[in-house]
């Protein structure tokens, strides 16, 4: 019986075309992160339920992708927890502070929507610093994230910045109680999705008082993002302690950032902004691309001091940040930043018959040598389908060695995009196709 071939929603295959991009992009990820002094770490696809549930809330606990198996197991849901719970399995063997990089698939059972890059397996670029409550360390994580938005394609993009201490200090003075905090938190979080009446509904729904949740929208809302409005709140909301915590904090980390060549304006100071997960405790930011709005954030994270301190005898301070490789891919095809490419092959050697096949496999392996991504046509079939080939694969160069040439001590080489052909000797025809 013939199985039908389908795949399981929120599920993809990656072909060629996209991987490339892909590939080419990470290897940029991973240059920028080493750059800045990471150092790479990975952890297994599978961990203990107990290491996951009860660590991002309610809501995204219900998102993780448990196993059937008698062990207690699940699928990461993140790269965050699974580097506390290493951090303190081998915290005598890490230096402080321990700089980390890691790159893998996070899964998550949520709804799939293919046109914004969110779907339900997913990579995520993670650094983190672990082992310091210094605001320079908040400050450096921003900064990178900025740094490599840039290299990226996205010079223009706007980091969100805000405090987990100034959000809970407004729901203190909007008359919230302590034990709400969490829950206005992810409501909030909400805001771009469901947009401010949706927000009005939920929390409503959840039977906060209609006063309470008016003067906290007004609050949130208001103000311009800029560094002005961080004094603005600062001055009224002064005998606030936790508020005025949060806004000391922020201004260092700010203030840091431009030492780092942040400019000004690529931050904006966003009281809305609340990152829906329970362990931040800290600075929170996220970075978005303004003319992209459909794709959401690029990058979030934070400071999250109390996390590690679940899996270890005492608490240990840790801030880092996530780039979404797959909204980034999505937002640079829609900038029209990327081209899809289905080949990383450079020059496409020809057969010119069977006979003559063992010269075009050296010629291949003497281009290779050269760093020349190439490939050989495996059958001797007629130049045109050959050139046919070479035109559907997009490969820029095309190699033709018949009796003519290997008797000259030449190599004709036709430039598939200009259509011109010339006769080229072997050193000639490498400066070509690198040019």
């Amino acid at each position: 019986m013939k199985i039908e071939p389908r795949l399981y929603r929120g599920m993809r295959d990656i072909l060629p075309a996209d991987m490339l991009i892909r590939e080419e992009l990470l290897a940029d990820v991973r240059e920028t992160f080493r750059l800045w002094g990471f150092a790479p770490l990975a952890t297994p696809a599978i961990e203990f339920r107990d290491i996951l549930a009860g660590k991002y809330g309610e809501s995204a606990d219900r998102l993780i992708y448990n196993i059937e198996h008698k062990d207690g197991i699940a699928l990461r849901y993140d790269l965050t927890v699974p580097l506390a719970r290493v951090v303190a399995m081998n915290r005598n063997d890490l230096p402080t502070p321990f700089k980390r990089y890691q790159i893998q698939e996070v899964w998550r059972a949520e709804r799939a929507q293919p046109r914004q890059g969110r779907f339900r397996e997913f990579i995520q670029c993670d650094v983190d610093i672990v082992g310091t409550d210094s605001l320079i360390a908040d400050a450096e994580v921003l900064a990178l994230s900025i740094d490599l938005l840039g290299r990226l394609g996205f010079p223009g993009a706007i980091t969100r910045i805000n405090h987990r201490a100034v959000l809970r200090g407004l729901m203190e003075v909007c008359g919230f109680k302590p034990e709400e905090e969490m829950d206005v938190c992810r409501i909030i979080d909400k805001l771009d999705k469901i947009g401010e009446d949706g927000v009005r509904e939920e929390l409503a729904e959840c039977g906060f008082a209609a006063e309470n949740i008016d003067m906290l929208m007004k609050t949130i809302l208001s103000g311009d993002g800029t560094g002005a409005m961080l004094d603005e709140v600062e001055s009224k909301f002064h005998d606030n302690k936790r508020i005025a915590k949060g806004i000391s904090d922020l201004k260092r980390v700010l203030n840091f950032a431009e030492s780092f060549g942040v400019q000004p304006e690529s931050v904006r100071f966003d009281l809305a902004l609340s990152r829906g997960l329970d362990y931040y405790t800290g600075t929170i930011f996220e970075s978005v691309v303004p003319e992209l709005p459909h794709i959401g954030s690029l990058t979030g994270g934070g400071r999250y001091d109390e996390l590690i301190g679940l899996f270890s005898k005492s608490p240990i301070p840790a801030v880092g940040i996530t780039i979404g490789i797959d909204r980034i891919i999505t937002a640079l095809l829609d900038a029209g930043k990327v081209e899809h490419c289905k080949t990383p092959t450079r020059v496409l050697v020809t057969i010119f018959d069977e006979s003559l096949a063992e010269k075009s496999i050296d010629l291949a392996r003497k281009l290779r040598a050269e760093g020349v991504a190439c490939e050989v046509h495996l059958e001797p079939v007629k130049l045109k389908k050959q050139f046919e080939y070479a035109d559907a694969q997009g490969i820029p160069f095309v190699v033709i060695l018949g009796e003519d040439e290997i008797a000259h001590g030449l190599y004709s080489l036709k430039d598939m995009r200009a259509g011109e052909q010339v006769e080229l000797d072997f050193e000639s025809l490498i400066r070509k196709v690198v040019d």
